[in-house]
C-alpha cells in the first residue's frame, strides 16, 4: 500500500529519489565543516599550540590543495568502481581526521589531519553531486544540486552556534570539542551514505521515455575531459572561486581594519551571508532549469560583481549590508549551477566526473586570488584587491554567454 503524497510535493519526494537528496544534503553538511570550522576555531588552536597566523593559514591552504586532488581523483573513479563507497569512505574519513585534528597536540599532526580532511572531503563531494544527476531528470537537476547544496549552509550555521558555546565554556580545549562534534557527525553521515545509496534509480524517478540507463561502472570518463562546454563551465568555476577567494580572505580585514568596522558587526555579516546562502543555491538551480544554464551564471556573476563594486568604490555601511546580502544570495551559485550541469553534456555515469574537472577550477581560482590579492593589497590597497574580484565576475559574465543550451535531442544521453 503506498503512501499517498501531498499534491503540492514533487513526484520524487517520497521516493527513493527524496532519500537520495536527502543524503546529498547531510554529505554537503560533514563536507561543510571543513569550510566553515576553520575559521572560529583557528584563533584558540593557534593560542593552545602557540602558532603563527602564517602556520594556521597554512592549514587551510594544505586542505583545500589536497581537496582539489582528491576531487578530481574521485570524480575519475566513481564511474568506474561506483559512487556508493567513494562517497560513504570519503565522509567518515573526513570524520576521522577531523577527530584526529581534535586530538593533535603537534603542528605536524594538524597539518596531517588536514590533509586528510581535504582526501576525505575531496571524495564524497564530486561523486555525490554527480549521483544525482542520475536520479533526476534534466529540468529538476538544477533544483535538486540547490537542495543539496544547503547542507554547507547548514554546517556554517551549526558551527556558529556549537564553537562559540563550547569555546565559551572550555577556552582551552573547546576548540578541539569542536573538532569532535563535527568528527561524530560526519561518520554517522558516511555510515548512512554506505547503508542506503543506490548508483541508479530502480523506478522512482525514473529516466523520461525512451531514455536508455547508462552502464555506471566499469568505463573511465574519458567523455567528460574532451567536451568543450565541461571546460568553459570549468573556466567559469574558476572565476567563481577566484572572486569568493578574494571576498573570504579580505572581507573581515577590509570592513575591521580599512573601514573601522567593529568585529562584532562584522561577525554579524557572515551570518546574514551564511542564512542567505541557504536558500541561495535553491533559487539559482530552479532559475538554471527554466531559463538555462548560461544564464543563471550571468545574472550571478553580475550580482557578484555589483557587491565587488559597491565595497571597493563606494566604502561605508549601507554598501557593505548590501554587499552582504547579494554575496550571501550569490554564494551556492555557481556551485549548483555547476553540479546542476554536469549531466547535461555528458553521459550522466560520468556527471561526476564533470563535477569534479569543475571543482578542480573553483578550487584553483579559491586558492590562488588570496595570494594574488594580499599582493595586490600590500602594494595598492585593499580596494584594488576588490577591484580583482570585480575582474573575475566580469570574465564570468563574458564567458557565461558561451554557454550553449543542451540540443533536446541529447536530452535523453
Amino acid at each position: 500500500m503506498r503512501i499517498p503524497r501531498p499534491s503540492f510535493a514533487p513526484g520524487w519526494v517520497f521516493t527513493s529519489t527524496g532519500l537520495m537528496l536527502l543524503i546529498g544534503v547531510s554529505v554537503n553538511w560533514g563536507a561543510g565543516f571543513t569550510q566553515f570550522g576553520h575559521s572560529l576555531t583557528l584563533p584558540s588552536m593557534e593560542l593552545d599550540l602557540s602558532l603563527s597566523h602564517t602556520k594556521a593559514g597554512a592549514v587551510i591552504t594544505l586542505a583545500n590543495l589536497v581537496r582539489i586532488a582528491s576531487t578530481f581523483v574521485a570524480g575519475t573513479l566513481a564511474p568506474r568502481y561506483g559512487s556508493r563507497f567513494t562517497i560513504g569512505a570519503g565522509t567518515i574519513g573526513a570524520g576521522g581526521a577531523m577527530i584526529l585534528l581534535g586530538l593533535s597536540q603537534t603542528y605536524i599532526l594538524v597539518l596531517l589531519a588536514a590533509a586528510l580532511m581535504g582526501v576525505g572531503t575531496g571524495m564524497a563531494l564530486a561523486p555525490m553531486m554527480g549521483l544525482l544527476s542520475r536520479w533526476f531528470q534534466i529540468g529538476d537537476r538544477g533544483l535538486a544540486a540547490g537542495i543539496a547544496s544547503m547542507g554547507g549552509g547548514f554546517a556554517f550555521i551549526f558551527a556558529g552556534v556549537v564553537v562559540p558555546w563550547l569555546v565559551g565554556n572550555d577556552a582551552e580545549n573547546g576548540w578541539r570539542h569542536s573538532w569532535f562534534v563535527f568528527g561524530a557527525i560526519s561518520i554517522g553521515i558516511g555510515a548512512v551514505s554506505l547503508l542506503f545509496l543506490r548508483e541508479r534509480p530502480s523506478g522512482a524517478a525514473a529516466p523520461p521515455a525512451g531514455q536508455t540507463q547508462p552502464r555506471s561502472q566499469g568505463a573511465w570518463p574519458v567523455a567528460a575531459y574532451k567536451n568543450p562546454m565541461i571546460w568553459l563551465i570549468t573556466f567559469l568555476a574558476f572565476n567563481s572561486g577566484w572572486s569568493q577567494g578574494i571576498f573570504s580572505a579580505f572581507f573581515g580585514v577590509y570592513l575591521s581594519q580599512e573601514n573601522g568596522v567593529g568585529l562584532g558587526t562584522v561577525g554579524q555579516m557572515i551570518i546574514l551571508i551564511g542564512i542567505m546562502s541557504l536558500t541561495s543555491g535553491t533559487f539559482w538551480g530552479t532559475l538554471s532549469d527554466r531559463v538555462s544554464r548560461g544564464q543563471a551564471f550571468f545574472y550571478s556573476y553580475l550580482l557578484q560583481g555589483v557587491s565587488f563594486v559597491l565595497m571597493a568604490a563606494f566604502p561605508g555601511m549601507i554598501s557593505f549590508l548590501i554587499a552582504a546580502v547579494l554575496i550571501g544570495f550569490t554564494l551556492r551559485a555557481a556551485y549548483t549551477v555547476c553540479a546542476a550541469s554536469t549531466g547535461d553534456y555528458v553521459p550522466v555515469q560520468f556527471s561526476a566526473a564533470a563535477f569534479g574537472l569543475m571543482s578542480v577550477g573553483a578550487g584553483t581560482g579559491n586558492a590562488t586570488s588570496p595570494i594574488v590579492g594580499g599582493s595586490v593589497a600590500d602594494n595598492f590597497g585593499m580596494e584594488w584587491t576588490f577591484a580583482l574580484a570585480v575582474i573575475g565576475s566580469v570574465v564570468g559574465m563574458a564567458g557565461s554567454l558561451l554557454v550553449t543550451r543542451r540540443p533536446a535531442t541529447e536530452d535523453s544521453g
